[in-house]
């Protein structure tokens, strides 16, 4: 099942599960599901929802914003690992409860108190809340439930061969090269490069059989294999 992890000041606060078919609203009103009791946050900030194995995050008009890895957003997929902001507070995305940060008693939110209950939202300083913060590309598996891949310098092989980064395995290595692909960095771009085999690779569903520019958020599939091209940032700690 999966579960955000809210936290603030690199403790944790507590952990909410959320299941197929539920929503969780956010804020800092007593009758939100996660309560953030602080002035930066909105009575009623922003709600998850599980969609299928999906969590969707969606903003609900709140004055200082909603955030996933330091990128505003409306409305947002989330991954395994994402980071959102909602104003000093930061809900960790575990979707297979595999992090290691349970809470302890001491550690666990409070009731709120008066914040819950004021009138304004107070106006956050973005740059006081997230002075320093690290961005890196990584693969998100959506096919299989796997640790993401993050991506480096010297680029990934994908295929039967032993040495891949991401092997194929099963009866659809029977088709997959030695490798099926590369994904390589060409300065600021990622490429995506068809090598051989007899499965073809995609992109946002459609074939590569050559070379193509990768763009955040683009969908890659070589046979079973599904993958997201993703960019994170966490905050320097």
């Amino acid at each position: 099942m999966a579960r955000l992890i809210l936290t603030f000041n690199n403790k944790v606060l507590g952990n909410h599960q959320i299941s197929p078919g539920q929503q969780l609203t956010i804020g800092r009103h007593p009758d939100n599901k996660i309560v953030i009791d602080n002035l930066a946050v909105s009575a009623h900030h922003a709600t998850v929802r599980a969609e299928g194995q999906n969590l969707i995050l969606t903003d609900m008009g709140s004055r200082n914003g909603t955030y996933v890895n330091n990128e505003r957003v409306e409305e947002s997929r989330l991954a395994h690992q994402d980071w959102v902001s909602i104003g000093k507070h930061i809900l960790i995305v575990d979707l297979y409860e595999t992090l290691s940060m349970e809470a302890t008693a001491d550690e666990l939110m409070g009731v709120p108190g008066s914040a819950a209950n004021a009138d304004q939202t107070m106006v956050l300083d973005r740059k006081e809340a997230q002075s320093s913060w690290v961005g890196f590309d990584y693969l998100s598996f959506l096919s299989s439930v796997r640790e993401d891949y993050e991506l480096t310098a010297k680029g990934v092989s994908i295929g039967k061969n032993a040495d891949a980064d991401i092997k194929i395995t099963g009866l659809w290595s029977l088709f997959a090269g030695q490798p099926s692909a590369t994904i390589t960095k060409r300065g600021n771009d990622y490429v995506l490069s068809y090598v051989q085999g007899r499965i073809t690779p995609k992109v946002n569903d459609k074939a590569v059989k050559g070379s193509v520019k990768l763009s955040h958020e683009d969908i890659i599939a070589i046979g079973p294999l599904k993958v997201q091209l993703r960019f994170v940032r966490r905050p320097v700690k």
